[in-house]
């Protein structure tokens, strides 16, 4: 990942300026809220009078993991009264690459910004965008552009349905139920390595009340394994509500950021 340096000296310097154990009484949505900015930028709020696409939204179907990347074309037209040049289009899964004609397009023209999906190792519903970045705001982007669709698995784990890089999940969210402060809980996801070299598994943005392994500690190529998430509940914050929720990013694989997110929800009995 191009971006993995800065997005990791960003997100340490808000835990800086948050700490953790008032990240915690908060319910841990801090996590979540900046994971999701990181991915998900607001935009233009003028940006409809700039540029107008024909559809912001292309439904791809149904592909098989195995197939070749596919390319879709959103066309639009300048729609405002001065010259724009579309300066980046930036993606939210490293599955997707953006093409565009990066000339200056002048009031009445038209262009077209051509996406790329590839469905290689992501099994599962498809949604991914493109956000559009124009001359008028180098913050905000004009536009967000949607691919919908499902990859099918076409391999020996298609019962592990989500992808993180070569790790297959059965699943990205675990909840644990009736947590008082005198258990310390885990909940497991059945998780394989489908690569040819044995992964060791990290986690990041755990809040101190968490922690994270995997067994076995390093997996072997080609084989299952578990993720395991625990809490401990005498370390879960006096004054946070009956219902926590906190995301961390897994680390060792190679997978773009959004791809290696796993939520966590605590429902807690005071």
């Amino acid at each position: 990942m191009k971006n993995k340096p800065y997005t990791y000296y960003l997100l340490c310097m808000l835990w800086s300026f948050f700490p953790v154990a008032q990240l915690g009484a908060q319910g841990g949505g801090f996590h979540s809220a900046v994971a999701d900015s990181l991915v998900n930028p607001s935009l233009l709020k003028e940006g409809g009078q700039v540029l107008h696409f024909d559809s912001l939204d292309i439904h791809i179907g149904k592909l098989y993991d195995s197939d070749a990347p596919r390319t879709y074309t959103f066309r639009f037209r300048n729609v405002s009264s001065s010259d724009v040049r579309i300066t980046k289009v930036s993606t939210s899964c490293g599955c997707t690459a953006a093409t565009v004609n990066s000339k200056t397009i002048t009031p009445g023209a038209e262009g077209s910004v051509v996406l790329v999906y590839n469905p290689k190792n992501n099994i599962g519903t498809v949604k991914t965008y493109a956000f559009v970045y124009t001359t008028v705001s180098a913050k905000y982007p004009v536009v967000r552009l949607t691919l919908t669709g499902e990859v099918v698995c076409s391999d020996e784990w298609d019962y592990l349905p989500y992808a993180m890089g070569a790790v297959r999940m059965k699943r990205k969210q675990v909840v644990f139920s009736e947590v008082t402060s005198s258990i310390r809980p885990s909940e497991r996801i059945l998780c394989a390595n489908t690569s040819k070299n044995p992964l060791k598994l990290s986690a990041r943005m755990l809040p101190p009340y968490a922690g994270f392994h995997s067994e076995p500690n390093v997996i072997p190529p080609g084989q299952e394994g578990d993720l395991v998430i625990t809490v401990d509940g005498h370390k879960l914050p006096e004054k946070a509500p009956d219902k926590l929720r906190f995301t961390f990013i897994v680390e060792g694989v190679d997978a773009p950021l959004s791809d290696r997110l796993v939520n966590v929800i605590i429902n807690r009995i005071q």
